[in-house]
């Protein structure tokens, strides 16, 4: 496509990381309360997938992004 004129869904990990320790995170085993939080912004994640054709992309970035 060679543009970012489109809206797009950003799942991040926050910025308590130091840089290039983010993959160690990601890649590795979890515990059990992050997991729970996964599974719970995996959830919202679905919302806002559903809500995007329906409310456009202004509001849901309002709804959504904390």
């Amino acid at each position: 496509m060679k543009t970012q004129n489109y809206p797009r869904l950003r799942f991040g990990i926050g910025s308590e990381y130091s840089k290039g320790q983010q993959i160690d995170y990601v890649l590795g085993k979890w515990r059990a309360e992050e997991q729970e939080v996964l599974r719970e912004r995996i959830d919202t994640c679905a919302k806002a997938i559903i809500d995007f054709p329906l409310i456009g992309i202004d509001k849901l970035m309002n709804a959504y992004n904390k």
